[in-house]
């Protein structure tokens, strides 16, 4: 449970302090008055990186050299304190004062799950963003998949530049073989991780999704670019066609997730309701598997509470109770369900300070 929070120069804020209720909360405000960017903030304290953007400059409010995000979480009864620098020459985190060596050291240990308007490009969008939905998802699961990751992304990056550095009539070099088994390595442990939590995350869907929609038959799958003890010899087959692309055509960074209704593609028949209500139970589904590991993540529902009519608002919080801390934005209280909340504290934001602060039930 996050009990409080601090932001120094991050996006619009100056200065900011938060004290959550240990429930709900709900923040709300006007566009652009910054509602948004205290989930942002959350969510950055928590994995070290945002889900609005992929680099930390835009972090940074304009004008600063640094921003600074602080937050005292209580798990299993006893407070702990996590604290983030950002600033252009990179990160520094600490858990209680300690720094932590690298960042795959802290992040995750606060977790957090959000649900956004971007979460509708994991069904529908490219590949890239559900690749990058498993490797959020399952960092938070398994602090090794971050080192695993990390080293793969490196060592595709060098055997990438090494492609470019060679002629096409280049297939025999020593250091694209070391390249391809090191590589091959690597891979089998994200394929191996991402295949047991797709089968993990399925026998969740086939309880949350049915609850949510009337479509049962509705089931995900994981669609490697090639088979767990098959990379390396496939990197061998396709050097000379790598060769001329100048890049590495095969292995976990072209993987997929499929979504279908029976056998169709969701893509090709899915209303945007169906959509926005798989990404839903999908995201439902990771705080059952983060739930089952540990304390509940902190859940942020970032603009998207509104779009839900009450039952599924009523059916959404309900598959979250239990100790569930849930962060809300929203641009006024009309969308949102009152007497389905139990008890709640509202934030009203006005051009990034926090104009009220009022207790409910």
């Amino acid at each position: 449970m996050l009990e409080w929070l601090e932001l120094h120069q991050f996006r619009c804020y100056d200065a900011f302090t938060m004290e959550p209720d240990p429930s709900i909360n709900l923040i709300i405000g006007g566009n652009a008055q910054g509602k948004t960017s205290i989930l942002e903030g959350i969510h950055t304290l928590s994995l070290g990186r945002s889900y609005k953007t992929q680099t930390d400059g835009p972090l940074i409010k304009q004008g600063s050299d640094f921003a600074r995000l602080h937050g005292r979480v209580r798990r299993g009864g006893r407070p702990q304190s996590f604290e983030l620098v950002l600033s252009h020459a990179g990160k520094k985190a600490s858990v209680n004062g300690v720094e932590q060596a690298r960042l795959s050291d802290y992040a995750g240990r606060l977790r957090t799950v959000v649900f956004a308007p971007e979460d509708l490009s994991v069904v529908k969008g490219g590949p890239a963003e559900r690749r990058g939905f498993l490797d959020v998802e399952i960092s938070q699961l398994d602090r090794l998949y971050v080192g695993h990751l990390s080293r793969y992304r490196k060592l595709l990056k060098e055997r990438n530049e090494r492609l470019k550095q060679l002629k096409p009539s280049d297939t025999e070099d020593a250091l694209l073989d070391v390249l391809g088994e090191q590589l091959a390595h690597y891979g089998r442990k994200l394929i191996r991780a991402r295949a047991a939590f797709v089968e993990r995350l399925s026998a969740k869907l086939r309880d949350i999704h049915p609850a949510l929609s009337e479509e049962d038959d509705f089931r995900i799958a994981y669609q490697p670019s090639v088979d767990e003890g098959g990379h390396s010899r496939l990197l061998r087959e396709r050097r000379a066609y790598d060769l001329l692309r100048g890049s590495t055509s095969t292995g976990p960074h072209r993987d997929d997730l499929g979504f279908y209704y029976g056998e169709h593609p969701v893509r090709e028949i899915a209303s945007q309701g169906q959509i926005r209500t798989i990404a839903l139970a999908l995201k439902l589904a990771v705080v059952d598997l983060l739930a089952e590991e540990r304390d509940p993540p902190l859940v942020l529902l970032d603009d998207v509470f509104s779009e839900l009519d009450r039952e599924r608002q009523k059916k959404l919080l309900g598959r979250l109770e239990g100790g569930t801390q849930i962060f809300i934005t929203a641009t006024d209280l009309s969308g949102i369900h009152l007497d389905a909340l139990g008890s709640y504290r509202v934030f009203e934001v006005e051009a990034a300070t926090i104009k009220g602060v009022t207790n409910y039930g």
